[in-house]
């Protein structure tokens, strides 16, 4: 019974001096960290006025208002286009742009304009940004 012993405690000792295993060739390798600029956003189209309003000063930039018609007719920025988040066509609509293109969405709170660019993201569009509501950006 002794010997027994004695062998499974030189077992264990010996098990415990082992080095770890080297990863193997299949281990992938640390993602690098993705770039990020103001145009590229997430799925998520949190609010980010500051990028929106650094993107209005560019000429290429292309602007969308994502309100009513009515609300589009009470005000809006000089170069907006009107496209209604709530048109049962918005996709539709949204299809015909240009997917290279930057964009700046915006509405009343961000909350349209979150969804809208959910939408555009879904459809290829990667240089997206939210703006948030109109009186922050006028």
């Amino acid at each position: 019974m002794k010997r027994i012993s004695l062998l499974l405690l030189a077992g264990l000792a010996a098990a415990c001096n082992q080095q770890p295993s080297q990863p193997t060739a299949t281990t992938a390798p640390a993602a690098a960290p993705a770039a990020t600029t103001p145009a590229a956003t997430a799925p998520t189209a949190a609010i980010n006025t500051p990028a929106a309003k650094q993107l209005l000063t560019k000429p290429t930039t292309e602007v969308l208002d994502v309100r009513t018609p009515a609300e589009f007719t009470t005000g809006h920025l000089a170069q907006a286009r009107n496209l209604n988040v709530k048109d049962d066509d918005f996709a539709q609509q949204v299809a015909k742009l240009d997917t290279s293109k930057s964009y700046v969405l915006y509405c009343r709170s961000g909350k349209r304009s979150s969804k809208a660019a959910d939408i555009m993201y879904q459809q290829g569009f990667r240089h997206v940004v939210n703006g948030g509501g109109y009186d922050d950006l006028k």
